[in-house]
């Protein structure tokens, strides 16, 4: 496969390539999908059906308005797994 970059996409693999210590374009290129795949988390198919189940019933509880406003989930979340 052959890709074309710009000359500003080459300065900034050439400069990955240098921080990261690879030592040929492809190594970046894998390090990258890598951190991708990181990013994106597993897919819902791939999880438990626990997981699969909770996420479910949270989706329909939001669906039926029963969520909470995040500031005060979040303060839940801050007093009690924050030490005071």
């Amino acid at each position: 496969m052959t890709i074309n970059l710009s000359p500003e996409t080459q300065r900034l693999l050439e400069e990955q390539m240098r921080k990261h210590g690879q030592v040929t374009p492809e190594g970046i290129v894998r390090v990258a999908l890598e951190k991708l795949d990181q990013e994106e988390g597993p897919c819902f198919e791939d999880l438990d059906a626990d997981t699969q189940s909770a996420i479910e019933e949270g989706l329909a509880e939001a669906e039926r308005g029963e969520g909470r406003p995040w500031e005060q989930v979040k303060e839940e979340l801050r007093s009690r797994f924050t030490k005071k």
